[in-house]
């Protein structure tokens, strides 16, 4: 199962980054992959909630149904999807105060579902996919310098 995980510093309130990444919503404005969020992910989502999304990922688009599976506002946030192509993700956020703000740290971990996509992963996919997650972050300091 491939891991990916990124850390950056946010010159924020812990409360108000995890308010900002736990609402899905935002994702388009700061995650290259993120498309479009279908309506009732505007907030912060808690646990057991559920959302729906339209990425494109490693170069491959995708629909994802999500559920929030853990939320402890404002250290941690977990949500699982299952793709429309059989894929399963697990992203995890957490937050730890430091360095005049909040370190974040974004880890998805991926299972694909048969060999192609497996093959496609480690042909293309998952070097796209890591320098999409690492351009992420750099995007979301920069939306959350600004607020």
């Amino acid at each position: 199962m491939p891991r990916l995980e990124h850390q950056i510093d946010i010159p924020q309130a812990l409360e108000t980054v995890f308010d900002y990444v736990s609402t899905p919503g935002q994702w388009p404005a700061w995650h290259p992959s993120s498309l479009r969020l279908e309506p009732g992910a505007e907030r912060p989502l808690p646990a057991g909630a559920r959302f729906e999304e339209d990425i494109l990922a490693g170069g491959r688009k995708a629909h994802l149904s999500w559920t929030v599976v853990e939320c402890q506002r404002p250290l941690v946030w977990v949500a699982t999807a299952k793709a429309d192509n059989g894929v399963t993700l697990r992203l995890e956020y957490r937050l730890l105060a430091g360095n005049g703000g909040t370190v974040f740290t974004r880890v998805l971990n991926y299972e694909l579902p048969n060999l192609l996509l497996k093959f496609y992963n480690l042909a293309l996919g998952q070097a796209r996919i890591e320098r999409e997650s690492a351009q992420s972050l750099q995007q979301l300091r920069g939306v959350l310098t600004r607020v």
